[in-house]
């Protein structure tokens, strides 16, 4: 839990009952930042199949660059809400730019510290060669709020949901490129062009990001965004540390898949 005089914030991962079963590790990561003036939300979802062997990695990293990309954006802009104002979708342009080129710089770091292995050389073999950005390849959801608004970025599947006078919505635009279990993903070529973002300009009373294992568990639409209400409710009366469990539950009934979330509540 993270927290100051206006901002709450929670964040946690639980793994798949998929994964549970065959015992791999859980692929997602989730994280929170509350600073004075403006907090962030990140959730990434590793790809987890054989070409993408570390992309629990590289879903750690995702959500920690872009955390820290939006800091050092605020830091420079004198703050989140004037920017973002003036010329919205630059300023996430430039964000997602930052987070592309701080995740290949630690990507890079991370096999200078643990070159492949026998076995992960073995499956790039197998596959003709893989680029070191696909070995880790995830998606990412990102959320920046302020008193007077909140902003958001999305690469590949998963979920944004805001409130805004008692009314849950998804913000972030649809992308049609996401069908069936294909997703774009911060490994892609062109995933600069495949950033998604908004910026709401009002009141907004908190953000919740979710992996698509959680909206993947819900038989209908209704039930999700009644769902997304109760883990911002849950954060704000500090409750939220009883998710988990119940995160566990949902997988194994319904995706079987990680969850990950990342919740922040406006203190009114």
């Amino acid at each position: 839990m993270q927290q100051n005089t206006k901002f709450k914030g929670y964040a946690l991962s639980v793994r798949g009952a998929s994964h549970e079963d065959d015992g791999s590790p859980c692929q997602d990561s989730a994280r929170v930042f509350a600073a004075e003036g403006f907090a962030v939300a990140a959730v990434s979802d590793g790809h987890g199949s054989e070409k993408h062997f570390r992309s629990a990695s590289g879903s750690e990293m995702a959500t920690r660059v872009a955390i820290r990309s939006i800091c050092d954006f605020a830091e420079r802009n004198n703050g989140l809400d004037g920017i973002f104002r003036n010329d919205p979708k630059n300023a996430a342009r430039r964000i997602a730019a930052n987070i592309i080129c701080g995740w290949n710089n630690e990507i890079a770091a991370h096999i200078g510290l643990f070159p492949l292995n026998v076995y992960e050389n073995a499956i790039c073999e197998k596959h003709g060669g893989i680029p070191n950005e696909v070995i880790y390849g995830a998606t990412l959801i990102v959320a920046g709020i302020t008193e007077n608004g909140c902003f958001g970025l999305q690469i590949g599947d998963g979920s944004f949901l805001a409130l805004s006078d008692g009314e849950m919505f998804f913000p972030v635009p649809e992308d049609t490129k996401l069908v069936g279990n294909l997703t774009t993903s911060l490994c892609d070529n062109n995933a600069i062009d495949s950033f998604r973002s908004f910026y709401y300009e009002g009141s907004v009373s908190g953000v919740s990001l979710s992996s698509d294992g959680l909206i993947n568990s819900f038989v209908n639409i209704e039930d999700f965004l009644k769902f997304g209400k109760r883990i911002l409710s849950a954060v704000e009366n500090n409750t939220a540390t009883a998710l988990g469990e119940h995160l566990k539950m949902r997988s194994r009934s319904g995706s079987r898949d990680d969850i990950s979330v990342a919740a922040i509540s406006v203190n009114s």
